[in-house]
């Protein structure tokens, strides 16, 4: 039973009053505030509205009952229902609650949902493409990502690309598939986000290369044109090398880095990149590339699981020629050409996934400067069919 007041009979049923005044229907919040005003005397609640059956629109019969059946429609319970609605969600946001409206039409599905996963065209253009270039757009913008919180690198890149190819494959326009061309731009289209040229200065773009297939080195100038077009800008602040793939029982070498860092050498002179870095060299190994190289490593990533302190020998080398020592998390092989395939697999089962191989992934971040955070996060990846 609410408290009286020294001025207000039924203060305490002010604010109860004002969202009932926003969420009953017709002029029920009225004739309820009216009442509570008439009788600031009364002890017991007022009793609740007489129960009035819906009538149906005129020339319209009303809906038959099943025997047994509970009727639907405005009632005390539903009005009461209305009002404990209306005080779990505040009178602005109640205003918006399909409840308060009456009747609501039904919703048109979502225009994904009423087309669907078009699998025999995704496929069809499949088989006849000889290039795929696939592109999450920024993973900020997809919320189911963000809920599921994926546990490592490899997780949320295989969730990535299954997304991806789900979305696009269900806005398959009929013009491509009459088109067959031979490069295929898989995106989702609402999730690319573009960096304003108004704000470039205020962000920080960098990029983490994976060469998968046994390619040549040009696939670093392809990864890096295509990560300045998908952002929109015609310079990445920092590009840092993973490993390239080797043969099992040879150890990384000096030439097995040479013709990807001379591309990446030609890249920063052309002023497409500013910063390039090495991941996962030891101290000989560093000290090698930068006796050769012409433009000098700015950092080398440590991998984390490979040591839990900085090798004395590296930090001292690294501090003598003002190298960065950064640290990752990445797995030794964070998209293989059996994972790429499965995840072909299960998003479009109408193809030939094994004639498919990824080439190369670029992984990309702009972080906002003066604050630290990251405002865009994405991948970008490049696969060629086998005999194309």
């Amino acid at each position: 039973m609410p408290r009286r007041g020294p001025s207000n009979g039924y203060e305490a049923l002010s604010r109860p009053r004002f969202l009932l005044s926003h969420c009953l229907p017709g002029n029920s919040s009225l004739s309820l505030e009216s009442t509570l005003q008439r009788r600031p005397q009364q002890s017991q609640p007022p009793a609740p509205p007489a129960r009035v059956a819906a009538q149906p629109p005129s020339g319209l019969a009303p809906p038959e009952r099943r025997p047994g059946s509970r009727p639907r429609g405005g009632g005390s319970l539903a009005l009461a229902a209305r009002a404990s609605d209306a005080a779990s969600c505040g009178a602005a946001a109640f205003a918006a609650c399909p409840a308060t409206r009456g009747p609501v039409a039904a919703r048109p599905p979502r225009a994904t949902a009423a087309m669907g996963t078009d699998s025999r065209a995704a496929g069809a253009l499949l088989a006849r493409a000889r290039t795929l270039h696939l592109q999450t757009g920024n993973l900020l913008n997809w919320g189911r990502l963000r809920k599921k919180c994926p546990s490592t690198h490899s997780e949320e890149l295989r969730d990535c690309i299954q997304k991806t190819l789900n979305e696009w494959s269900s806005q398959i326009s009929p013009e491509l598939v009459r088109e067959f061309p031979d490069v295929l731009e898989c995106t989702v289209s609402h999730a690319v986000e573009k960096i304003n040229p108004d704000e470039r200065e205020e962000m920080k773009v960098s990029a983490k290369l994976f060469i998968v297939g046994s390619n040549s080195s040009s696939s670093t100038r392809s990864a890096v044109d295509m990560a300045c077009s998908v952002l929109g800008v015609a310079q990445l602040d920092s590009v840092i090398i993973a490993s390239p793939p080797i043969e099992d029982g040879v150890n990384l070498s000096l030439e097995h880095l040479q013709p990807y860092w001379e591309e990446l050498e030609s890249l920063v002179r052309s002023k497409k990149i500013v910063a390039i870095g090495t991941s996962d060299l030891d101290r000989t190994q560093l000290e090698q590339l930068y006796q050769w190289a012409q433009v000098k490593p700015n950092s080398n990533q440590v991998n984390l699981a490979s040591c839990c302190v900085m090798p004395p020998d590296l930090t001292a080398f690294a501090k003598q020629f003002d190298i960065q020592l950064l640290t990752h998390n990445d797995p030794k092989e964070l998209l293989s050409e059996a994972s790429f395939q499965e995840a072909l697999r299960e998003s479009i089962p109408d193809i030939q996934a094994h004639e498919w191989v990824p080439l190369w992934l670029l992984r990309y971040s702009v972080i906002v400067k003066s604050r630290g955070i990251i405002k865009s996060k994405g991948y970008i990846l490049q696969a060629k069919r086998r005999g194309s």
